[in-house]
């Protein structure tokens, strides 16, 4: 009866130590630190032909549409250069880790979204990354993706696996610039 028991705990930590292994998209350095700034960058291809006024014009279009959805709190312009094709706005928007009927885990997310086309291609840069987490809970908790998302702050000693708190926010962080750098291409293309 003893061995069984050893079999079966043995059999679950094996099953459990091969869903902890990090992807390598989230994995040690995917959360890029500029100027000691969490600073995720991208630069995406303008169709052959095509120039910087007709991205910019394109990517404005795009922000008019993007930032009013539910799921965005607010959003305004800090910055709308038609001269030198720039584009800046500061968004706050709710990013879920869990929902269902019985748990809502979500967190504010502020930052900072910089567009700038030019011939050469679009740089994406998302920067001042702020979150507010658990906020219906006696204020909540607030800190910077610089104290929460870095790999120093976010993995355990041996770089093996996540924090349980930090990594979630790592890892819908990295989704969500991912996810408006997807929608920038796709606007690009069509």
């Amino acid at each position: 009866m003893k061995k069984r028991f050893q079999l079966i705990v043995l059999a679950l930590v094996a099953s459990v130590a091969g869903f902890a292994q990090i992807d390598a998209h989230y994995g040690v350095g995917a959360v890029p630190v500029i100027n000691n700034h969490v600073t995720f960058e991208k630069t995406l291809p303008i169709p052959e032909g095509l120039n910087a006024k007709w991205a910019y014009a394109k990517v404005v279009k795009w922000a008019e549409e993007r930032f009013v959805v539910p799921t965005v709190i607010s959003s305004r312009v800090v910055e709308q250069n038609e001269t030198n094709y720039h584009l800046v706005l500061l968004a706050e928007e709710y990013l879920t880790f869990k929902k269902n009927w019985i748990v809502l885990d979500r967190t504010r997310i502020n930052y900072l979204l910089e567009i700038t086309p030019s011939d050469e291609g679009m740089k994406v840069r998302m920067t001042r990354i702020k979150y507010w987490y658990e906020e219906e809970r006696a204020g909540g908790q607030r800190f910077t993706a610089e104290q929460w998302i870095t790999d120093e702050q976010c993995f355990n000693e041996k770089k093996t696996r996540f924090l349980r708190a930090s990594g979630k926010f790592r890892i819908k962080t990295i989704d969500l610039f991912d996810q408006l750098t997807k929608e920038i291409e796709k606007v690009m293309k069509g």
